[in-house]
């Protein structure tokens, strides 16, 4: 075999190539350090105390490819007003706040885990306060809904409980809340920082066959007995 690279693209490539296998390579280590906090089991406490009445809201949801509405209520502790899902509502419209004697009341006690609240970006869509309808999970947007007294003590961490009500076509039942862990849920899921890692690494491998290729053509790249009969 022969090989006569021309000199400024073979250090465009090298720089090019080294740059994409980094991407990609961090990428990757993203998603081993997600995947490795989902496997970790929260520190659970407990949220106990009454929940505060017409307090509910609904908070779009969505994790996993997955979307739909929470129920959200407010649980007065005797020391702070705390906002926690409820339930999960699996629909693309938003069901409609809990009117009447049927909504949530009472005492309220679960195992769970705090968690920062969520984070609104360019493309979040506008709050619907008259109709209690969020599109982000942030108990500071939530309080002003409260009487004085009780918005003063709202807690800004939004309380997931271990086990949630799913409703979905096919009836009522408990989940595992897909929340309750330590990742934060306004990042991106792992697999998409693996999906990332693939592209990158496909990129980079790419360059390779394209710079090899077009040495080739123009004849400074050639193999052993290549053009012999």
């Amino acid at each position: 075999m022969t090989f006569r690279p021309y000199p400024v693209m073979t250090v465009l490539t090298l720089i090019s190539l080294g740059i994409l296998i980094w991407l990609g390579n961090w990428q990757y280590g993203r998603f081993t350090e997600k995947m490795a906090l989902d496997r970790q089991t929260p520190d659970w406490t407990v949220l106990d105390g009454e929940i505060v009445p017409g307090s509910e809201i609904l908070s779009y949801y969505f994790v996993e490819g997955q979307s739909g509405w929470m129920r959200v209520v407010a649980v007065d502790t005797g020391e702070a007003v705390v906002y926690t899902p409820i339930e999960i509502v699996q629909q693309i419209d938003p069901p409609g706040v809990c009117e009447g004697e049927h909504c949530p009341a009472g005492r309220l006690s679960a195992r769970g885990v705090y968690k920062p609240a969520f984070k609104r970006n360019a493309f979040t869509a506008a709050d619907d306060k008259a109709n209690r309808v969020f599109y982000v999970l942030d108990p500071a947007e939530f309080a002003s809904l409260l009487p004085d007294e009780p918005a003063s003590r709202v807690k800004l961490e939004v309380f997931e409980p271990e086990v949630i009500r799913f409703v979905s076509d096919s009836g009522p039942y408990l989940i595992d809340n897909p929340y309750a862990r330590l990742r934060l849920d306004d990042e991106l899921p792992p697999q998409r920082h693996f999906g990332y890692a693939i592209t990158w690494w496909g990129l980079a491998m790419a360059l390779i066959g394209v710079y090899l290729a077009f040495h080739h053509q123009k004849g400074r790249l050639r193999f052993r007995n290549e053009g012999k009969s």
